[in-house]
């Protein structure tokens, strides 16, 4: 089964801009999560509707795909574009990260497009620079397929990263595909060009850089990763901002990486394998100790974590596009959080307008919520706290006739429940999922999430499948935030399932 809906989200405050415009045509750069034009179903941005003037497109470029796209403005510069499509003196150049290197640094890829008309295609490509973890190409499209280049790349068995259509389903390594359109050139005109997106720098460059500067500029976010181990160049180093502290995690027999500019940093030195117990705590490395209850913000939404006295912040960093999603899309909803833990899904659904339940096994954890819900002034009466083990209570809701619009499942990779039974995310999630789904209202979405490094992408999906009750659609693999770059499986896997209405 493969998800049925793949799209990456607009990053707020990205907006397109224009590159050339004259009474005859209109050159915009277009950001990540922009459509073209409306697509008449989503609520999503477009680029004709940002130019707020009839204008002709001519050609168009995916929602995940970035970089350079010219609209006409009159009937001069349509005959202009269209005639050269047609002939192909217009020049376009792409750039794209891909995982796997050509076995050839220069080539030419002509394969029919996997349409029923099987039409032609022609594209060719170039290496450009290499690492150890991606490759960047510089591809030119001779012909204009629609997905044509993802489709070219994936048939050399170089598939873009983050490209879930012609890649991996379930493996999304970045938050979208890692597609720019770097360069249009127009005959009669200088060629009009848009520079790297800071996601693809930070993957050329083999440096965090670009992302992590566009996080410490947004006035709404002040909690990302710094550096993320091994897709950083410092394996075993991960270093997370909390406001002014940093919170640092050290793999055991790796040595010390870079650490910015902090108030206060807090470390704990983690075992290969946490199954057992025996992790140590945090302590403070140096500077001072952050505050109780310390206030962050992701998105414009505050959320309170404590630092240098558990194994976690209560606020995982690598979730904030779910987040994000949540504080935006869930007005009207009901939603119930498992697994609640410091209870951030809860308060990003809470923020736009949702009905909450929050389970917990841990009651110190769960008292947490209602201080950050009040900090955004809202009622508590909608939203409950449910102190107990998650396995218990979802057949206690589920016989008492519950039912969600949202389900988020979001377990530890292994756990001990009231009854003592070792619970493994490995061996047991399908069992989770199946009782979950119970309490899924017609036509609402059960989240399944995990971290466990040892349970592949393809392998989660297939554990998830095998409780889901018949019916249900996979609907979308949500991504990486772009502070977690990785250079392998990713540790995160979020899956959205549509139960039948």
């Amino acid at each position: 089964m493969r998800p049925r809906m793949l799209d990456c989200l607009p990053i707020p405050g990205d907006e397109p801009s224009t590159l050339f415009k004259d009474e005859h045509l209109w050159v915009v750069h277009k950001p990540q999560g922009w459509l073209t034009h409306t697509d008449g179903a989503t609520s999503r941005p477009d680029l004709v509707s940002w130019c707020d003037e009839q204008v002709g497109v001519h050609h168009r470029l995916d929602v995940d795909t970035t970089g350079v796209i010219a609209f006409s403005r009159s009937k001069e510069g349509a005959q202009r574009l269209q005639a050269g499509f047609t002939d192909r003196s217009i020049r376009k150049v792409y750039y794209a990260v891909v995982a796997e290197r050509p076995r050839a640094m220069n080539g030419e890829i002509k394969k029919p497009m996997p349409t029923p008309n099987r039409r032609s295609a022609h594209t060719r490509y170039s290496v450009k620079r290499s690492s150890d973890r991606c490759h960047l190409l510089e591809v030119e499209p001779v012909t204009g397929r629609t997905h044509q280049i993802r489709f070219h790349l994936a048939e050399i068995g170089c598939p873009i990263i983050g490209d879930a259509r012609y890649g991996c389903a379930v493996d999304r390594r970045a938050p979208r595909t890692l597609l720019h359109c770097a360069e249009l050139k127009l005959a009669g005109n200088a060629p009009w060009r848009s520079p790297l997106p800071a996601d693809m720098v930070a993957y050329d460059a083999h440096s965090p850089s670009a992302v992590r500067d566009r996080l410490r500029r947004d006035p709404d976010t002040d909690c990302f990763r710094e550096f993320n181990g091994a897709a950083d160049g410092h394996p075993g180093w991960r270093v997370d901002r909390y406001g002014d502290w940093l919170w640092v995690q050290q793999d055991e027999g790796t040595s010390s990486g870079p650490l910015p500019e902090a108030r206060g940093v807090y470390i704990i030195d983690g075992k290969r394998d946490r199954s057992h117990g025996g992790q140590d705590r945090m302590k403070l490395l140096s500077g001072e100790a952050a505050p109780m209850n310390l206030a962050v913000q992701e998105h414009g939404v505050r959320y309170r974590v404590i630092l240098g006295d558990q194994l976690s912040t209560g606020l995982f960093l690598d979730q904030r596009p779910q987040r994000a999603w949540l504080a935006e899309n869930t007005s009207g909803m009901r939603v119930l959080n498992t697994f609640a833990q410091g209870g951030g899904f809860s308060v990003a659904a809470a923020c736009a307008g949702a009905e909450t339940v929050s389970l917990d096994l841990s009651k110190e954890w769960l008292q947490r919520i209602p201080l950050q819900l009040t900090d955004h002034g809202i009622s508590l009466e909608k939203h409950d706290q449910i102190f107990g083990d998650v396995f218990n209570w979802i057949p206690r809701l589920a016989r008492r006739g519950e039912r969600f619009d949202l389900v988020i499942l979001d377990p530890p990779s292994t756990s001990i429940g009231t009854k003592k039974r070792r619970w493994s995310a490995r061996k047991d999630y399908p069992e989770l999922v199946q009782m979950a789904a119970s309490l899924v209202a017609p036509g609402g979405a059960l989240w399944t999430a995990t971290n466990h490094r040892g349970i592949p992408p393809r392998r989660f999906a297939r554990l998830v499948q095998r409780g889901l009750p018949e019916g249900y659609q996979f609907e979308r693999v949500c991504p990486l935030a772009e502070d977690f770059p990785c250079i392998e499986e990713p540790h995160l896997k979020t899956f959205v399932w549509r139960a039948p209405k």
